[in-house]
């Protein structure tokens, strides 16, 4: 285990690095398409849109809702497409998908056409994530895969920064085309990608899994002691997954109820909402910057924070998650008492207080808990339930944030502006109490490491003492 470590210090990085890049554009490109309908909101909303449309404040919630159940659709079927074609085929046929939905977005000539375009937008974006996150796992060092995994979860939000600064410049027709590009570059490069050794191992072609290791860590390296570990892995259980066996082992049923509810408290802080329905909260008194203005650094922040996390590979997961979960809740709690005590429109001196809390609440939202979810997708399953694991955890977030963006305004109709903040600050809590109970540690594991952390044949490192300490 410590030997393959050991051994991955003389591979070759070259052509690692170049797969990443590759595999996260079509990632960029979801982040985008997600952006579309908070670009586009405000301009189906104005009544003097000149389009012939003009949305309902019930068709503006279906319109932004939509996309998370049909990400959730994309979710589950990325995990039979995964299997069956594998890693790489599932990229390019979803990148294929979005660049068609794009196409029906710009053209859509109602209200029907642009729920439809939205639809096959998300169940494309929702088979783009898990395929990203699983292949940059799946070929990454091991002292790489905390990093890969960052820059897995910062790209999405990189991309849904550009469609919205894209989106605020751009006529609402032409935007959907230039989101898309960034996953056209990838269609025309695709073929230099190998597929993963892992996926090639699953399915009994052993010879093209030597043969894209060989290719990721160069042609000195030695390449064996990692295929018998993906080989001893995948013949613990055998390589067909039967629907009984998903439900109750242990190792794979405990991994999906701990990392499902990470998502959910993920997608319930504050960030999904605050980004969907930017461009029409973002409106404070004596604040003369544009909402849109507002909206990029908001998002820029998220992106901020996300890198800092891939450049600081050593924090450990668990601990990343509690700490950023209690700032999550600081700021959450900041910012209701701003909005309920109306401190920052009574004093002309903090206008711009609601602001610099939500700029900052991004910045912590990324170096916190915003990647930690993502990353273990590829960290804590069994290998060969690895896909399913992945598309059933990812499902649920979209499930949760449906819920959240769909009675967004009911509950803020309810409860006001303050104490939605009131009630996310409480999630972020309950979030760090929850990973202190049941997360474990997983950096700097083998996949052999990972694979026995549910079976109770390694210490997990949830112990109190080892919880923030840096490896």
């Amino acid at each position: 285990d410590n030997s393959i470590i050991k051994n991955q210090e003389n591979a070759r990085i070259s052509k690692l690095v170049l797969s990443t890049i590759l595999a996260l554009l079509p990632g960029f490109t979801g982040g985008a398409a997600i952006s579309y309908a908070a670009a586009a909101l405000p301009f189906y909303m104005d009544p003097d849109n000149g389009s012939g449309l003009v949305m309902t404040l019930d068709q503006a919630s279906w319109f932004v809702s939509l996309n998370s159940p049909m990400q959730m659709v994309g979710n589950l079927l990325s995990g039979f497409l995964m299997d069956k074609f594998g890693r790489k085929l599932t990229l390019i046929g979803s990148s294929v998908v979005v660049i068609l939905a794009s196409a029906i977005l710009s053209l859509a000539p109602n209200y029907e056409m642009l729920l439809f375009g939205c639809l096959l937008n998300g169940s494309a974006v929702g088979t783009v994530r898990p395929a990203v996150g699983l292949y940059l796992s799946e070929i990454s060092l091991v002292r790489w895969r905390g990093s890969l995994g960052s820059f897995n979860a910062l790209t999405p939000n990189a991309g849904y920064l550009y469609g919205i600064m894209v989106g605020s410049l751009l006529p609402v027709r032409i935007f959907p085309w230039v989101m898309v590009g960034p996953s056209i570059v990838f269609l025309l490069l695709s073929w230099v990608l190998v597929d993963t050794p892992l996926w090639y191992m699953k399915v009994g072609r052993r010879v093209e899994a030597r043969q894209a290791m060989e290719w990721l860590r160069g042609p000195d390296y030695k390449i064996e002691p990692e295929l018998k570990e993906l080989e001893d892995l995948l013949s613990n259980d055998g390589v067909k997954v039967e629907l009984v066996s998903l439900l109750i082992k242990k190792s794979f049923v405990l991994p999906v109820l701990i990392l499902s509810g990470l998502f959910c408290i993920h997608v319930s802080v504050g960030a999904d909402t605050l980004s969907y329905y930017a461009l029409t909260l973002f409106i404070f008194p004596g604040v003369s910057l544009s909402p849109s203005f507002i909206a990029v650094f908001f998002q820029m922040s998220f992106t901020v924070g996300m890198l800092a996390t891939a450049l600081l590979p050593s924090l450990n997961r668990r601990s990343q998650f509690i700490l950023g979960a209690f700032s999550v809740a600081f700021h959450m709690l900041l910012l209701g008492l701003d909005n309920y005590l109306q401190i920052s429109s009574s004093i002309p001196s903090l206008n711009y207080l609601p602001v610099i809390l939500l700029i900052s609440f991004g910045i912590n939202f990324g170096i916190g808990i915003g990647t930690i979810p993502f990353t273990l997708t590829g960290e804590i399953f069994p290998q060969h339930l690895r896909t399913y694991g992945c598309a059933i955890t990812t499902a649920s977030r979209y499930v949760m944030q449906f819920i959240q963006l769909k009675f967004f305004f009911l509950t803020v109709s309810s409860l006001g502006m303050c104490g939605t903040y009131f009630i996310q600050s409480c999630v972020a809590v309950l979030g760090a109490i929850f990973a202190f109970c049941v997360l474990p540690e997983t950096r700097n594991k083998t996949f052999t490491e990972l694979e026995k952390i549910f079976e109770g044949k390694v210490h997990n490192d949830v112990e109190k003492d080892s919880t923030f300490s840096k490896q």
